[in-house]
């Protein structure tokens, strides 16, 4: 990750239902998902809630980024805007059995946190596996490498025409339909 998050909480420590306001820059200029890296050319924005319940803290909010990607048919850079959201408990005590599973932990070390963690992983989530910069990409040529967005390739498949998907040969698997 390379860096920190830390917020103080301790004016929502004292008093159950207390809450406080966090509006902060996140120190993180890329994430990686699979094979796909999203940079970013200004830093992610937190807005969060922190609130006193009792037992926990509960963290919710967003975090919004503009990730830079590569399309993954054409290779071209694009921009693209992301929010994440937050649900998460923070205590100085891993989380018992009665709260959900499902629901993010972090640690509560003396009266700060860092929700540097929470801000990455709600980011990961929205980042495309696959990303393409327009759904109608038509990617690059697979034998000269040409961009079909741009250009016409007059490369020719072996066995003649270029097939209509991925997938074309699949049909001739099937056995021929009466009609």
């Amino acid at each position: 990750m390379g860096g920190t998050l830390t917020v103080d909480v301790a004016p929502v420590l004292g008093e159950t239902g207390a809450t406080m306001e966090v509006d902060a820059d996140v120190p993180l200029e890329s994430i990686a998902v699979g094979d796909t890296s999203a940079t970013f050319s200004s830093p992610p924005r937190l807005r969060v809630t922190i609130a006193n319940a009792g037992e926990v803290i509960v963290l919710t909010g967003s975090v919004e980024a503009t990730a830079r990607l590569e399309c993954s048919r054409c290779l071209e850079s694009f921009n693209l805007g992301i929010t994440g959201s937050i649900d998460a408990v923070i205590s100085s005590a891993h989380p018992s059995d009665e709260h959900d599973e499902d629901q993010e932990w972090y640690p509560l070390e003396g009266k700060t946190v860092d929700l540097l963690a929470a801000a990455e992983s709600a980011l990961r989530v929205e980042v495309p596996f696959a990303p393409v910069h327009d759904e109608e990409c038509s990617g690059i040529c697979p034998i000269c490498g040409c961009d079909l967005n741009r250009d016409r390739c007059t490369c020719e498949p072996e066995g003649g025409e270029r097939p209509d998907s991925p997938f074309a040969a699949l049909k001739d698997l099937l056995p021929p339909e009466d009609d």
